[in-house]
C-alpha cells in the first residue's frame, strides 16, 4: 500500500472540515454584516475630507463672509469646521462663534426670499396652506442656493415655527446648539441648552394674546430658571436666564390678556389654576417665594374687600344712571389699584435679580 491510499482518511477528513469550516463563515450573517460595516467604514472615512488646522484657522473669515451675505452651502460647511473645531480652541472663542452662529442664523431668517419664506412655512400670501402641487411649481422658480437651502433644511437645522393668529415663520431649531456647541462648554451651558430644548415646541409659548402653555408649566419653567440661577451663579447666559425669570413671573403673576391671572369676575379675582401654580412657587425654595407670598397675601385680602363691594345691575346692563357708574367706577379702580401694586411687586423683585 502506497502513502496515497494510507492517507485518503486522513485527507478526507481535513478536507470535509475544512469545507464545514468555510460554509459556517459564509453563512454566518453577523461576520458578513461585521464585514459590511467594516468596509462602509472605511468608504465612509476616507470620502470624508480631513480638517486640518489651517481649515480652523479659516473658521473666522468664513464667518465675516457669512455675516454679510448668508449662502447656506457655506453656513452647512461652516457647521461642520465648527464641529471638528471647536475642542482646538479656548472656551472664549467657543463662546464667541456660538454668538456669531446666532446672528448668522437671525441674518439668514430675515434675508429670506418670500418665495423661501412660503416654502419652509407651507403657506401664501394670503396665509393659506399651500398644496403639494403649489409646492412643486414653487420649488421650480427657486434659485439653485435656495433650492440647497429648503432641500438641506433639517440639516442646517431649520424649522417651521408657528407665532400665532395663523401665522408662520421659521427658525433655528435649539438641537443645533446641543450637538454642535454644547459638548464643547461648560456643565452649566449643557444644561442651559437641554432646558432651552425641552421648552421647544416649534411655538411661542404666547400665542394670540394667551399662554399657550399652563399656568402649571410656567411655575415649572421659573422653578428650573431660578434653581439654575442659584446653582450656577456666574453661568455665561445669566443675563438671558435673568430674562427667562423675568418672562416667567410676568406670565404667571399677570398672564396675558385672554388668560389673565386676575379677572376681577364676580366673588373671584384670580384665576383659580394660577393660584396653584403660584401656592407651588410660595412652598419653594427659590427667590421668587417671597414674591408669590406677597402676592397670596394680597389676593386673600383683597377678595374679601371685592366681595363687600356693591355690585352693577345685572338685569338691566343698560342701566347707566349715576348709582351703577359709581359703582362700575368704584370697581374699576379698585382693579386698577390691585393691578398697580402686582406691577410694583414684580418690578421691584426683577430690579433685584
Amino acid at each position: 500500500m502506497n502513502f496515497l491510499q494510507k492517507n485518503i482518511p486522513l485527507a478526507a477528513i481535513f478536507i470535509f472540515t475544512l469545507l464545514s469550516a468555510c460554509q459556517k463563515h459564509e453563512n454566518n450573517p453577523k461576520i458578513e454584516a461585521s464585514k459590511t460595516a467594516a468596509s462602509e467604514a472605511n468608504t465612509t472615512e476616507a470620502a470624508t475630507p480631513q480638517i486640518s488646522a489651517q481649515d480652523c484657522s479659516q473658521i473666522d473669515s468664513s464667518i465675516q463672509k457669512l455675516e454679510k451675505t448668508v449662502v447656506a452651502e457655506d453656513l452647512h460647511a461652516l457647521n461642520q469646521w465648527f464641529k471638528n473645531c471647536l475642542s482646538t480652541v479656548p472656551l472664549k472663542t467657543r463662546y464667541q462663534w456660538q454668538a456669531k452662529s446666532e446672528d448668522i442664523y437671525q441674518k439668514l431668517v430675515s434675508d429670506a426670499s418670500p418665495q423661501v419664506f412660503q416654502y419652509l412655512t407651507d403657506t401664501l400670501p394670503e396665509g393659506q396652506s399651500m398644496t403639494a402641487k403649489q409646492k412643486q411649481e414653487l420649488y421650480k422658480q427657486l434659485k439653485p442656493s435656495e433650492k440647497y437651502l429648503v432641500d438641506h433644511a433639517k440639516d442646517l437645522y431649520i424649522e417651521k415655527f408657528y407665532v400665532g393668529e395663523g401665522e408662520y415663520t421659521f427658525t433655528q431649531h435649539p438641537q443645533y446648539d446641543l450637538d454642535i456647541f454644547a459638548p464643547y462648554l461648560e456643565k452649566s451651558d449643557q444644561v442651559y441648552f437641554k432646558q432651552i430644548r425641552k421648552e421647544y415646541t416649534g411655538a411661542d409659548y404666547i400665542l394670540d394674546a394667551g399662554l399657550a402653555i399652563s399656568f402649571d408649566e410656567v411655575a415649572n419653567r421659573l422653578l428650573f430658571w431660578e434653581k439654575f440661577n442659584k446653582d450656577y451663579p456666574n453661568n455665561h447666559f445669566k443675563r438671558q436666564v435673568s430674562a427667562n425669570i423675568e418672562q416667567y413671573r410676568s406670565a404667571l403673576f399677570q398672564g396675558d390678556d385672554n388668560t389673565r391671572t386676575l379677572w376681577f369676575d364676580d366673588d373671584k379675582i384670580a384665576d383659580e389654576e394660577a393660584l396653584k401654580a403660584i401656592e407651588k412657587i410660595a412652598k419653594s425654595q427659590t427667590a421668587s417665594r417671597q414674591t408669590a407670598q406677597n402676592f397670596l397675601n394680597l389676593i386673600n385680602k383683597s377678595e374679601t374687600l371685592w366681595q363687600q363691594m356693591p355690585k352693577p345691575s345685572r338685569e338691566n346692563t343698560q342701566d347707566e344712571s349715576p348709582e351703577q357708574q359709581g359703582i362700575q367706577e368704584q370697581r374699576t379702580a379698585f382693579e386698577q389699584k390691585i393691578r398697580k401694586q402686582v406691577e410694583e411687586m414684580l418690578a421691584q423683585k426683577n430690579n433685584s435679580n
